[in-house]
């Protein structure tokens, strides 16, 4: 169990686990294909994220490290609906980190919400584009930035310094 994690429901720390595979679907299958080379970047960035020294998630990408392909998978799976209905889906899920992010101590809600963001623009980014242009393709960009999740302001550079 994460400390930050102690004032939220086990649904609400279930759906802080599954963040970032629906993440990933949404941003990687934002074309209708959820291919091999957006889960091993995903995969690949939680393992880079756990090491991190400078992190404070460590723990988190730890926990959800081991695994993580295979429960993006079984998610992606369960939603094959198609498009819409999966962003649908997605979309709602992901509303809801709008009442938990908030619950977190500080700097927590700010660190994951940031976290959140740079994860799905590394998935969007992972297939290069053309020189490395155009790397975010436009139905990925309709996402990317993750609009169905209020910011978080970060806090004061003088009570927590060098948070990213």
């Amino acid at each position: 169990m994460l400390r930050e994690f102690n004032t939220l429901t086990p649904e609400e720390q279930q759906l802080m686990f599954d963040a970032i595979p629906l993440i990933t679907i949404l941003v990687g299958a934002a074309d209708n294909v959820l291919d091999e080379v957006e889960l091993s970047e995903a995969q690949r960035l939680a393992d880079i994220r756990s090491y991190n020294t400078r992190g404070r998630l460590n723990a988190y990408y730890e926990m959800i490290d081991e695994g993580l392909s295979e429960r993006i998978q079984q998610l992606y799976n369960g939603m094959q609906n198609g498009i819409e209905q999966r962003e649908k889906y997605i979309v709602g899920e992901l509303s809801k980190l709008n009442q938990i992010l908030p619950k977190l101590r500080e700097p927590y809600g700010y660190l994951y919400y940031h976290n959140f963001r740079t994860f799905a623009r590394h998935i969007a980014e992972c297939h290069g584009g053309f020189l490395r242009f155009i790397t975010i393709g436009p139905k990925e960009a309709k996402v990317v930035d993750l609009p169905m999740i209020t910011p978080i302001p970060k806090p004061p550079e003088d009570e927590y310094p060098n948070l990213i």
